[in-house]
């Protein structure tokens, strides 16, 4: 994958035992963080991140500084890294880097933070292209995703942009990526991945392919282009009605919705659909300038954070674009970040309706900050609140002014979607995959909640999990040991005296 999207799952906490080392140099790293933002030298820059979008710089002056942290937890994780040169018994293997990301990983995970990261300096540049709309590599959106069937977390591909190579050699979405020129991804980050699929223009990687219907892998070979990330689609639906899917919020976002805008307009556009279905996210900067077009003046978004209270981020009045026809704001669960942002600034300013489905409810705000031996501190500084107040945190997401049912033909095809992983289920459920089972049955309940027997074999496979951990804490282990011993006791005991083996 070469452009990243962090799925809107929990992910798994991996190597906590990482938390145990660290480089001496963390020592420094943490006084230069608390010395260069009194000095303003290193200027952090402020995100709205959707699961997988990339900040763009912009300098900030916090109002006020967070008070002096203790050091005593970096110096027993120094301590533990002098001990660890000191006694490991193969020191060779002791890699200064490995051992700093690995101590800077376990940290943030230990946050329970899923947006809060390191990138490592090799990571940052291709982190950053991402704000600008172009990059070389592929043009595939990545994420990471739960194989369906096996349960294990996946390099996947969530989305393909038109006429790129991805598209050009037939890659879908749901791709799940198991080997990048050979190397198996097993335990391979995201970051990872996009640092191997990118690169230069004109040279090729081969990526292997795992697709669900074809019962073997296969092999693809992409040349790598210059990619140009869409911003949008937009058309007429018919004469008077006109349409734009916002697909990303980055710098060219609100400069090329406002182009077609007057595109639309020009074609006799009299209303507008502004469809935000899917869309993750990104910039913050682009969210209120996307809002900005729509709305002439008040406030946009409230940002809440430690360092710098509250901040009210205003309309830009210059970016107006005087749009008075009936519009509506399509959503749906996966409208995440500042997709939220844009959808509560129109619905509370009256400007939109806002239909479809409750959003994702990724209610944070990141800031990125570079850091003094190269890389940058992704970090969750502040949450955000429409211009009414409305905490899209607490509501786990923003409610539509009215839900749009599925057509028919729609619910025709999650239908068949949920048979097929209801009899997936069921298959896995006979040969006592209870994990997999539930999986399956659980996709075949959010496709089709009518579905009597899906619900049913659900619950009781939940029942049979439980139950088999209730098993499993009675230790039969140690059971079977105990009934080994006994049987070993009773055939040490003597014989006794004047006993016989013959019948009276």
């Amino acid at each position: 994958m070469e452009q990243q999207s962090v799925a809107p799952a929990h992910p798994k906490v991996r190597g906590a035992f990482s938390l145990s080392v660290a480089l001496l140099v963390i020592l420094s790293f943490a006084a230069g963080y608390q010395i260069g933002n009194r000095r303003n030298e290193l200027t952090p820059f402020r995100v709205s991140l959707g699961p997988g979008l990339v900040p763009l710089l912009q300098e900030q002056s916090p109002t006020r500084q967070p008070s002096q942290p203790s050091l005593r937890p970096i110096e027993r994780l120094a301590e533990v890294y002098l001990r660890l040169q000191q006694y490991f018994y193969s020191p060779d293997k002791l890699d200064e880097n490995q051992l700093t990301y690995g101590a800077i990983g376990g940290l943030l995970r230990a946050t329970g933070d899923q947006y809060t990261r390191y990138l490592k300096p090799e990571d940052l540049e291709q982190f950053t292209t991402r704000s600008h709309g172009e990059y070389e590599g592929i043009g595939a959106e990545l994420t990471m995703a739960v194989d369906p069937v096996t349960g294990e977390e996946r390099i996947t591909i969530m989305s393909v942009f038109p006429e790129q190579p991805a598209d050009k050699a037939g890659l879908r979405p749901l791709d799940r990526i198991i080997k990048i020129n050979g190397k198996p991804t097993d335990g391979m980050t995201l970051d990872q991945a996009v640092s191997m699929i990118r690169g230069p223009r004109g040279t090729t990687v081969t990526l292997t392919i795992q697709r669900d219907g074809i019962p073997e892998p296969f092999d693809v070979t992409l040349t790598r282009e210059r990619i140009q990330i869409p911003v949008l689609q937009k058309r007429m639906l018919d004469e008077k009605v006109g349409y734009i899917r916002l697909l990303e919020f980055n710098e060219k976002s609100a400069p090329e919705l406002s182009k077609a805008l007057d595109e639309l307009k020009n074609k006799g556009a009299e209303a507008l659909i502004l469809d935000l279905r899917g869309n993750p996210g990104g910039l913050l900067d682009a969210a209120v300038e996307v809002a900005s077009l729509f709305v002439q003046k008040g406030p946009i978004v409230t940002v809440k954070s430690r360092t710098e209270g509250e901040q009210v981020f205003e309309a830009i009045p210059s970016l107006y674009k005087g749009w008075k026809g009936p519009m509506v704001v399509l959503v749906d669960n996966r409208s995440a970040s500042a997709s939220e942002i844009v959808a509560g600034a129109l619905k509370d300013h009256k400007v939109a309706e806002v239909l479809g489905e409750k959003t994702f409810g990724k209610a944070s705000v990141q800031t990125v900050v570079n850091l003094r031996g190269g890389g940058a501190l992704i970090v969750t500084t502040g949450s955000y609140l429409t211009p009414s107040g409305y905490d899209i945190h607490a509501n786990k997401g923003l409610e539509p002014d009215r839900k749009l049912e599925p057509t028919p033909e729609e619910r025709q095809h999650n239908s068949q979607l949920a048979s097929t992983w209801l009899e997936r289920g069921k298959q896995h459920l006979q040969a006592k995959e209870l994990e997999d089972a539930l999986i399956c049955f659980g996709r075949a309940r959010q496709l089709d909640r009518t579905n009597k027997e899906v619900v049913k074999l659900f619950n009781e496979t939940v029942a049979q999990l439980v139950e088999q951990e209730r098993n499993r804490t009675k230790d039969s282990q140690l059971e079977q040991v105990k009934q080994m011993l006994l049987k070993k006791l009773n055939q040490q005991k003597p014989v006794q005296a004047g006993s016989t083996a013959s019948k009276p």
